[in-house]
């Protein structure tokens, strides 16, 4: 994953990026353009050294915010002169972003794209195109880009860009929490978010294995909490706590290189530095550099050196051996076997990095699998009634919840909560049904005789062989009694099939 440090339109951060030697770098021609009149060329080459990689964003996004408003001859202005700066130098950009200026409408954003660059245009996806315009963008496009707010605002989109990251080049705009990094399998990202050392008085620190993001109230607590690893990585610490924003923004950059270095790894990917040394492995010699090898994946799968790989079990699932018996339908002798049966469990393969929830739950850790599991057993009777009765208690509490939100929005009727009572009064039947459910036992008896009659009749009718004998104690025998009514005495067997 090549992440390009975006904001090197300003001199201040273009000179810090070169001193540091970072590789890829970002420049908004927007924010160029607030800053340079265009009255000679402005070339590329004279303002970035030959060994960085420049990112050409149009910074339309500042176009596109809510509230702005330019008028329509305006944006073509801007738009053309845009084209023209491309024109110039393309040659000395990795690539370019087209100019998509939302209140032009689709339409002609996408007339333009008839002029891009084949192999060095990023053509970009607005989430309220709709996720069909993104597939159809990626049968034409083979590079894409994907703003913060497609994704953030919308996590349904994660599969869909997931599975067009393996086909095509994807790029983050404006990206950079970690889960989001790890979401798909991003080709590139910009941001300015490492600026926020500079501009929002955040402290970013590389601990060895995670990196830790403190915004300015806490700003004091993390760099006396992690002083020695700052001063052992080569910092000055006086000059970070006096909020020096060179310095600041040193700490910030060596920091996210580790961080990018660590997520290129966790997605595959060859890096071909020594990136992430832990805490102990930090130097006084100064900063180390990361190197992250541009869209080379680790193959992880079958070589020609490697051994068959062994099959396993999904995740999620077990399988239970039992024996089973029964009786052979040709010989009628009992048998046994062993069979299986499977069993669903906690997969344990969530991970903080990628879980939607990872803004906000309690026990989340950068690199860790998820801390929570669901051992959820149901066997018995006992088992699915103590299931039920979790059940119901969840529903119960989700309806109470969503009727306190209908009186606060004056009573009116909710068809929704309406709907979560009907689900609650089933859950409640259903439980009482099994609750009830009684045992019943059948049986049917059979048999014959010249005279005519009836077992029954024998038994209780007044042509009845007349009353058991009995047995010297006085009373009767039920294996005579069964004798005289012709019926034979045999043993029931009860036949199980199977044992746990």
């Amino acid at each position: 994953m090549i992440f390009f440090f975006a904001g090197a339109e300003i001199p201040s951060h273009r000179a810090l990026l070169a001193a540091q030697s970072i590789p890829h770098v970002g420049m908004s021609y927007m924010g160029l353009r607030r800053r340079v009149k265009f009255t000679k060329p402005w070339s590329i080459p004279d303002h970035y050294t030959p060994e960085q990689a420049v990112l050409l964003d149009s910074g339309c996004h500042t176009l596109n915010r809510p509230g702005v408003e330019i008028a329509a001859e305006e944006v073509e202005a801007i738009a053309d002169h845009y084209d023209r700066f491309v024109e110039q130098n393309v040659e000395h950009v990795q690539a370019y972003v087209e100019f998509d200026a939302l209140s032009m409408g689709q339409d002609w954003i996408e007339a333009r794209r008839q002029h891009l660059h084949p192999e060095k245009s990023i053509v970009v996806w607005h989430e309220e195109w709709g996720i069909d315009t993104l597939k159809r963008m990626a049968d034409t496009y083979p590079y894409i880009a994907v703003g913060h707010q497609s994704i953030s605002d919308n996590r349904d989109n994660i599969p869909v860009l997931r599975s067009l990251s393996r086909q095509i080049k994807l790029h983050a705009m404006g990206i950079s929490s970690p889960p989001l990094l790890l979401a798909a399998a991003w080709y590139s990202v910009s941001s300015t978010t490492w600026l926020s050392a500079a501009q929002h008085g955040e402290t970013f620190v590389w601990t060895g294995s995670e990196m830790r993001r403190y915004p300015a109230r806490y700003k004091a607590q993390a760099r006396k909490r992690h002083r020695t690893l700052i001063t052992r990585a080569g910092f000055d610490t006086e000059l970070i706590d006096a909020d020096d924003a060179t310095e600041n923004l040193r700490l910030s950059l060596w920091s996210w290189q580790h961080q990018i270095a660590h997520i290129s790894q966790r997605h595959g990917e060859a890096v071909t530095a020594t990136p992430l040394p832990s805490t102990s492995e930090i130097t006084e010699t100064g900063p180390t550099t990361v190197a992250v090898t541009s869209g080379e994946r680790l193959h992880k799968g079958v070589t020609e050196d490697s051994p068959t790989r062994v099959k396993k079990l999904l995740p999620g699932i077990e399988t239970e051996a039992f024996t089973h018996r029964y009786v052979d339908a040709v010989t009628g002798e009992r048998r046994t076997r062993t069979e299986h049966r499977i069993n669903a469990i906690d997969p344990g393969v969530r991970s903080c990095d990628g879980c939607f929830l990872a803004k906000k739950c309690p026990e989340y850790q950068a690199g860790e699998s998820c801390a929570y599991e669901m051992p959820v057993r149901v066997r018995t009777k006992e088992q699915y009634i103590a299931l039920l009765d979790a059940m119901i208690s969840m529903q119960a509490m989700r309806v109470f919840s969503m009727r306190m939100s209908e009186e606060v929005e004056g009573g009116y009727a909710d068809p929704s909560l309406s709907q979560e009572m009907d689900r609650l009064a089933k859950f409640v039947k259903l439980k009482s049904d099994i609750e009830e459910a009684g045992f019943t036992f059948s049986m049917k008896m059979e048999a014959k005789d010249n005279a005519g009659v009836g077992l029954i009749s024998r038994l209780f009718g007044p042509k009845s062989d007349g009353p058991p004998a009995l047995s010297p104690s006085g009373t009767v025998s039920a294996h005579d009694a069964l004798g005289q009514m012709g019926i034979m005495d045999v043993e029931v067997i009860e036949e199980p099939t199977s044992t746990e």
